[in-house]
């Protein structure tokens, strides 16, 4: 774009001639420039006014930044695994605590006091019996206690003192004292034992021992086996038990063996245990109704198996010979006796016995023999020495009649085989000569 050019200026002035001698006003000198420099003129003045409108620029200082130095990266906080393991903890401690409350926390301790030991009560309705001819004393009395551990039976000789003649074992009532001498005269009495101390002592009983018969009908009696320690079983039973032979209380219960056996208790082992829960013995058990206890190591035999008839052998030759007899007429015992064994025995020596068991009995003059009345039949049973002599088993036989017992009626069968096996004289092949003519003349009538 060009642009106008400049007025013309005038180069000549003029000069005041007037006499009020007024300064003279000179006009400014008007340069122009070439045509050809305008638009450079143009630019410059633009330039100097864009530089006079233009604000400064501001001096920025240049940043100076620090090198970023380079650390471990930083960790997550812990607190949440450690609340959680707290929280774990108080789970697990909580519910030990609950499920043994019984063990932390016990109840608190109560004593309990000491139990009250009371004595028991006496023994009351002692009875003394002693059959004339015979050198025993039958004793027995009324037990009232449910708290003694034992009995002991004392005995004095006429105005002596009372000695402890042996001990019992609980709930005992009855004993037989076999140690008497004829002409004397004894006096017994019973006292209950127990951790609290004895009991007042029974009624007294007195007896007076007479002499014996001056003549007796009975077979002589052996004297009893070796007892060395004089405790009621002789040396050769005290094997059978396993008891000393030297100690009369192999148990130290406070009881004899004897008597232990008597009672049916074992021995060697502390009371109450019994004879047939120690292994010491077996049961004897008959078809027809009868069972009794005997050492475990004799051996026995039912012919026939309902025990009709029945051998217990002891292994040392002697016997227990076991037999049901017939009763037909329902005798009462003692008259059954005296017309079956009155050929060797004197009836008016017979003695009335009692078993454990309750069962009443008849003991044979002999002592060696014992009948019991069954339901139309007679239990017999006889110790049978064999070729001994002495009574080496005297106790072991009190034992079998004291376990003795009878159930119900006797049951007695015949098998068809016994019933084929011929008759009379059969076994002992005393038929008589006449039978095979009699028979074959009777088949031939036939």
């Amino acid at each position: 774009m060009s642009m106008p050019p400049p007025p013309p200026v005038t180069n000549s002035g003029s000069r005041n001639t007037g006499t009020d001698h007024k300064p003279t006003r000179t006009e400014p000198e008007i340069v122009t420039i070439p045509e050809k420099f305008y638009g450079q003129a143009l630019k410059m003045k633009a330039e100097e006014k864009k530089k006079e409108v233009a604000p400064p620029v501001p001096v920025v200082k240049p940043r100076i930044t620090k090198p970023a130095t380079v650390g471990p990266k930083k960790r997550k906080a812990p607190w949440p695994f450690i609340i959680l393991a707290i929280v774990a903890i108080l789970i697990v401690a909580g519910g030990f605590v609950y499920f043994n409350q019984s063990l932390l926390f016990p109840p608190p301790a109560v004593e309990t006091p000491a139990p009250v030991l009371v004595v028991p009560t006496a023994a009351t309705n002692l009875t003394a019996v002693h059959a004339t001819g015979t050198q025993a004393v039958n004793l027995h009395w009324m037990d009232t206690s449910n708290n003694e551990s034992g009995y002991r039976i004392d005995r004095k000789e006429a105005n002596g003192t009372f000695l402890p003649l042996t001990n019992l074992s609980i709930n005992s009532t009855d004993f037989i004292d076999v140690t008497v001498q004829p002409q004397k005269t004894y006096t017994y009495r019973v006292v209950a034992t127990s951790q609290a101390g004895e009991s007042f002592p029974s009624n007294e009983v007195q007896v007076t021992i007479s002499s014996a018969p001056e003549v007796i009908q009975k077979p002589s009696l052996p004297p009893g086996g070796l007892d060395s320690d004089s405790d009621g079983l002789s040396d050769v039973e005290e094997k059978v038990y396993g008891t000393d032979p030297a100690q009369p209380d192999t148990d130290g219960d406070g009881f004899l063996d004897g008597n232990e056996v008597f009672h049916l208790y074992n021995p060697a082992a502390t009371a109450p245990v019994k004879l047939v829960d120690s292994g010491l013995v077996n049961e004897i058990r008959a078809s027809s109704g009868w069972r009794l206890l005997a050492p475990k190591t004799w051996m026995s035999t039912l012919i026939p198996p309902d025990g009709a008839q029945a051998t217990i052998r002891t292994g040392t030759g002697e016997t227990f010979e076991v037999a049901l007899l017939d009763n037909q007429a329902n005798l009462t015992l003692r008259d059954w006796y005296t017309q079956n064994e009155q050929a060797i025995n004197t009836p008016s020596e017979v003695r009335a016995i009692v078993t454990k068991g309750g069962l009443e009995g008849i003991l044979g003059v002999d002592r060696l023999s014992a009948f019991f009345a069954w339901d139309g039949k007679i239990f017999a049973i006889r110790y049978v020495l064999g070729t001994e002599t002495f009574i080496n088993y005297r106790t072991s036989f009190e034992m079998i009649l004291n376990s003795l017992e009878l159930q119900g009626a006797p049951v007695l069968t015949v098998s068809p085989a016994e019933q084929d096996a011929g008759g009379p004289g059969a076994l002992l092949d005393l038929a008589p000569a006449t039978s095979t003519e009699s028979t074959t003349s009777s088949n031939t009538g036939a």
